[in-house]
């Protein structure tokens, strides 16, 4: 047993699988995608140094009538002047389409130009050939393809199988997604029907959680655990209805823990408070998640606060950096928090 205020060991969590932030797409939903067109650039630049893999940064050729939203904003109609800011960030950027909702024709090639590496097509089996042709125009281009099964909880297992299959070899995706539109599964369902997949097919896998039932980290894992390579987060977990898997989760357990970057922290929260005055969203502390993720003490916990306190540092920079720097430390008492804090700050390593 490890008592308080020594760091306990904790397992390496490990990357979990390609993260792809849907913050400006799914999130979108919540400001009729009237994003501030620097942000654009702004989130991608900020969720590289904490270890996001790809930004999906929205729809190109706008969002079906029956999604509700009466007058969209540029996240709806992505340009190519908004990819080639974002791709100042040297991320991976990646936009949506819904084949109902085109009324152009997309000069994927622009896209492309401008720094768009993957398109991502919803499914639905009216929109087959649709999805087959974009699919074909966007390999032609040299983009990653992939295809979101939608509604996945309101197939039956067969047949959503049966879809599945149609798709991987008449269409043949890079990347075949599980979207839990309802936010229904289980996560003893989505670990047999990403393990039914993987024995299906060699494509790789995405899962796109959503959190109706708090259940969006287990499915995620549990996709993960069945052989899934991708998932999609979100920072505040903006996105329709119940939201999307929080994106502090997971970077704080999976890609925070050893990295040297106390001021690309700052900007990230500054943005992620952006988001929340934009959306109207409140800001859940992050100081449980990260304590959750380091297997921390209440006591712990305490110390944690009184170290932010006393340094007058806002307590989610504290807990993130604590996320970056748990291995790194002597102890975890007030003090010694204080002075790796200190040494860190006014070295090099920020």
């Amino acid at each position: 047993m490890f008592d308080h205020f020594t760091p306990p060991p904790t397992a390496d969590a490990g990357p979990l699988a390609t993260l792809l932030d849907v913050t400006l797409r799914d999130g979108g939903f919540e400001v009729g995608f009237a994003w501030p067109t620097d942000l654009f650039a702004q989130l991608p630049a900020v969720l590289a140094p904490a270890g996001a893999d790809i930004v999906e940064l929205g729809y190109l050729g706008g969002v079906p009538v029956e999604h509700g939203v009466a007058t969209p904003g540029a996240g709806a109609f992505l340009q190519p002047e908004h990819v080639e800011a974002a791709a100042a960030s040297g991320m991976r950027l990646a936009a949506m389409v819904h084949p109902t909702a085109l009324e152009v024709h997309l000069d994927l090639k622009a896209y492309q130009v401008a720094g768009l590496s993957m398109l991502r097509l919803v499914y639905h089996p009216d929109w087959f050939d649709a999805i087959g042709a974009l699919a074909a125009r966007a390999r032609d281009q040299g983009l990653t393809v992939s295809v979101n099964i939608a509604l996945a909880s309101r197939y039956g297992r067969e047949d959503l199988l049966r879809h599945a299959e149609r798709i991987d070899t008449e269409i043949a995706p890079d990347v075949l997604y599980l979207a839990d539109t309802c936010g229904a599964l289980l996560p003893t369902q989505t670990a047999d029907l990403i393990g039914d997949l993987r024995q299906m097919s060699e494509t790789a896998l995405g899962f796109h959680a959503h959190d109706f039932l708090g259940l969006a980290y287990a499915n995620t894992l549990a996709a993960a655990n069945a052989g899934a390579t991708y998932a999609d987060i979100s920072i505040l977990g903006l996105g329709r209805g119940g939201g999307n898997l929080p994106a502090e989760l997971v970077l704080a357990r999976h890609r925070l823990p050893g990295r040297h970057i106390t001021t690309a922290l700052t900007a990230l929260l500054e943005t992620r408070t952006a988001l929340a005055t934009l959306a109207e969203r409140p800001t859940p502390s992050l100081l449980p998640t990260v304590c959750g993720t380091l297997n921390l003490t209440p006591v712990e916990e305490a110390a944690v606060v009184d170290f932010a306190a006393g340094e007058s540092l806002d307590l989610d920079l504290a807990a993130l950096w604590l996320a970056t720097a748990h291995g790194r430390l002597a102890s975890l008492h007030t003090g010694d928090l204080t002075a790796a804090w200190k040494a860190e700050t006014t070295g090099q390593g920020q």
